[in-house]
């Protein structure tokens, strides 16, 4: 049991893992594109208006965002900041590896799968938006905390003092992500099944569960207090303010959080997963299928010589102890999203469910124990090895759809602002009313005010002109017809607080002349696979091509009002 706890990773175990990351998500580092929040923090980035990203994320009462966000005026291009979402997806695997391997309960077979599936599964495909690298690595810093917090079971010395303060520094900086503070529970309890493991205790009632539990926290308090020593401190010193004063405030009404878990059931699991098996372009499956099968049997390959030792660990009847486990992750997980209304829909909104896939995973390792110690047919290696390749390719095929969708969409904000720049007349309106006649995918197709306000500030210079999407004509509380003057508002107030100098829109005049923007494509068919192998194509491969390919691709109109 010792050795088992004391298994340390493996080299060949990380390399895979990096390569399944890169496997996974290799699209993302060739997308150019500027969507949703990163149309108003890359706007603020390049222009170093460094006041108005800390009056953003000080009035959402997330200031220390601010400290992460400002170095990245310095990273040169937008390739590299998409990067940084990458990487904390990778951190965030290595640590589920690791943890997991030290955690003495999955072998090191399961330990590299559940890792691999911690990435791979198709859920918060929302990591082509370099705004959103904040949660991700603050998540990633969280796991790097929890796994500081495990070690100490460890050490000797003056060390445990160290991994401690280390890990409660960490922690303090993750639990910006609010949401971190219940998945602490699960993380919580991790460390004491591990350390009941680790000195032999067994618990065999509910009392000697309670006293357990009791001494375990009695000796490490200041872990068992962190989480309430921290939203003390974010009451008194990161106050929200303006708009975002009641912003992810509790709705603990019953029909709310009945709808909200609804809501993650079908939209947080059931639409990514089915998604993968309905929705196909069989180009994409085909090529994630062939990168599939040489990544499995790179696998086998690696972990030959530890199968057998693997398949005796891993028939061990823990699998129900390890479902529960996951399940109780998982509503950690959900549960805060949950309890303040905000729950995932395909698109932007992903971002809520984006703890969901390590517990999830977890609940898999559980799942495939349980069968394989029950069924003699699952133990066979070529059972586990067609399973494994084709979740992979499904999975896989999935993110690469996906990215191809953000990538089309890239494409085509692109043409957009060709034309804009093609056109400075243009620029003489105050207000522009959006008419968007492309056929995007759901996920990608959401456009706000933002997306085209950066757009103006970054060709035509200033911030005076206005655009109105038809999801934000609803949200700014807009109830005159275009071309009216001058433009009315039930919500004068959301329009004054959000149009801002973070949006590129902090001197719009309303009164102003107006414009009707019409956005229609050339294509007969819009294909988002065909246009993202096309856009990379002539971006990477023939760039002398590229701007007439994006000149051909969308046809914009401008009419005025």
């Amino acid at each position: 049991m010792r050795d088992q706890l004391q298994a340390r990773p493996k080299l060949n175990s990380l390399l895979l893992l990096t390569i399944a990351v890169l496997f996974t998500h290799w699209m993302a580092f060739f997308n150019e594109g500027i969507f949703a929040e990163d149309a108003g923090l890359f706007t603020t980035l390049i222009y170093h208006d460094w006041i108005a990203i800390a009056d953003m994320f000080s009035s959402a009462g997330v200031p220390v965002f601010t400290y992460y966000v400002w170095p990245m005026a310095f990273a040169g291009n937008v390739f590299l900041l998409k990067s940084t979402v990458i990487i904390g997806v990778y951190i965030i695997a290595i640590f589920s590896y690791l943890l997991a391997s030290k955690s003495g309960f999955f072998s090191e077979r399961e330990s590299l799968v559940l890792a691999i599936f911690t990435q791979l599964l198709p859920i918060p495909t929302i990591t082509v938006i370099f705004t959103y690298s904040i949660y991700f690595n603050a998540y990633a810093l969280f796991l790097l905390a929890t796994y500081l917090f495990l070690s100490i079971e460890w050490t000797r010395g003056r060390s445990p003092y160290l991994l401690r303060g280390l890990a409660i520094c960490i922690y303090f900086i993750a639990f910006t992500l609010n949401s971190l503070l219940v998945l602490y529970a699960a993380g919580f309890v991790l460390v004491y099944a591990v350390w009941l493991k680790r000195t032999g205790r067994r618990v065999r009632h509910a009392r000697e569960l309670f006293s357990t539990f009791w001494s375990f926290c009695l000796a490490r308090a200041d872990f068992t207090i962190l989480p309430l020593a921290y939203w003390v401190y974010k009451a008194i010193f990161y106050q929200r303010s303006g708009l975002y004063n009641n912003y992810n405030s509790f709705t603990l009404n019953t029909e709310s959080i009945a709808r909200n878990s609804y809501q993650f059931i079908v939209d947080g699991i059931f639409f990514p997963l089915a998604k993968s098996f309905v929705d196909w372009n069989w180009y994409i499956y085909l090529g994630a299928a062939v990168c599939s099968i040489l990544f499995v049997t790179c696998f086998v390959f690696v972990n030959r010589g530890d199968a057998r030792n693997a398949q005796l660990d891993e028939r061990r009847g823990d699998g129900f102890k390890i479902i529960g486990f996951g399940l109780f992750a998982l509503l950690c997980g959900t549960l805060p999203y949950i309890l303040v209304g905000k729950s995932p829909a395909p698109g932007v909104l992903m971002r809520n469910a984006m703890l969901m896939p390590l517990p999830m995973a977890v609940v898999g390792i559980g799942i495939w124990r349980v069968v394989k110690f029950r069924s003699t047919n699952l133990q066979s290696h070529s059972v586990a090895i067609v399973l494994f390749v084709s979740l992979l390719t499904v999975f896989t095929g999935r993110w690469w759809e996906s990215y191809a969708a953000w990538q089309a969409r890239a494409a085509k904000d692109l043409a957009v602002s060709q034309y804009l720049a093609d056109h400075p007349e243009w620029s003489a309106f105050s207000v522009y009313w959006i008419v968007d006649k492309l056929p995007m995918s759901k996920e990608v197709a959401e456009y706000g005010f933002a997306d085209y306000t950066s757009k103006f500030r970054m060709l035509w210079g200033g911030q005076t002109r206005m655009a109105f999407t038809p999801a934000h004509i609803l949200f700014l509380g807009v109830d005159t017809e275009p071309g009216v003057r001058p433009v009315h508002s039930k919500l004068p107030d959301r329009i004054a607080f959000f149009c801002n100098a973070w949006a590129s829109a902090r001197d719009i005049d309303l009164k102003g002349p107006q414009a009707e923007l019409e956005i229609g494509t050339t294509q007969r068919s819009w294909n988002d696979a065909s246009v993202a192998s096309a856009y990379l194509y002539y971006r990477f491969i023939e760039p002398s091509g590229l701007k007439n390919y994006l000149a051909e691709l969308v046809n914009v109109t401008l009419r005025a009002l």
